[in-house]
């Protein structure tokens, strides 16, 4: 497992051209109900180059594992064959779903309504970086 939130995530953005897939849990303000310190900042799952996903709209936790194609159900196997990215199973509720991307970051921040998603210019930066798959050395 590379990545594990007990956080409610939901997709925040796609976009073609750039092929990418942002699965965010969004941060409270101290006046909504629930905030603590742990939900005072968004995390963002940031998927780059997505060939393929089946996933839901929203997450009540949240698990991230890569799984190699040999270690896959046949079926599974057979489905994601052609596919060059990495395969990742998104496990919540003992269910699970897949995204075939080339990579993957996984950090905080504090942005509002900014998505880097859409707009890579404003040179947004995450406060921490909690994963990058594949790692960086």
């Amino acid at each position: 497992m590379i990545f594990y939130s007990n956080r409610k995530f939901k997709i925040w953005a796609y976009t073609v051209s750039h092929s990418s897939l942002l699965l965010r849990s969004v941060m409270q303000y101290d006046d909504e109900e629930g905030y603590s310190e742990e939900t005072s900042y968004n995390i963002d799952l940031e998927f780059s180059f997505v060939e393929y996903m089946d996933v839901k709209t929203t997450w009540d936790s949240i698990s991230i594992s890569v799984v190699e194609k040999e270690n896959l159900r046949s079926d599974l196997k057979e489905k994601f064959d052609s596919y060059e990215g990495k395969i990742f199973e998104i496990e919540s509720n003992k269910e699970k779903t897949y995204i075939v991307a080339y990579s993957v970051l996984i950090g905080t921040n504090k942005w509002g309504l900014d998505d880097r998603i859409f707009n890579y210019h404003i040179n947004l930066k995450h406060d921490e970086i909690l994963v990058s798959f594949p790692y960086e050395s």
